[in-house]
C-alpha cells in the first residue's frame, strides 16, 4: 500500500458507534469539508473507447481511488 506513495488507514471500529452521536459528528465534518473542496475524492476517468486502457490501468494497479468510464 506505501509502495505508491498512499497510506489508507480506518479508525471506524466498535468503539466509533458506541460514541455519543455514533458516527454523526465524523459524517458533518466529512460532508462540510466535501462542501468547501478540501476533501476531495480520488477518481480517474477515461472515455469509454478506452475502456480497454482502463482495465489494464486497473489490472496493473496504475490507478489511485475509483475509475469512472465516460461516454
Amino acid at each position: 500500500m506505501t509502495e505508491r506513495g498512499l497510506l489508507v488507514a480506518s479508525v471506524l471500529g466498535p468503539r466509533m458507534f458506541r460514541r455519543p452521536g455514533g458516527l454523526a459528528a465524523l459524517e458533518e465534518a466529512a460532508l462540510a469539508a466535501a462542501a468547501v473542496g478540501t476533501l476531495v475524492p480520488a477518481v480517474q476517468t477515461f472515455p469509454l473507447a478506452e475502456a480497454a486502457a482502463a482495465h489494464a490501468a486497473l489490472e496493473s494497479r496504475a490507478t489511485t481511488g475509483k475509475v469512472v468510464l465516460l461516454s
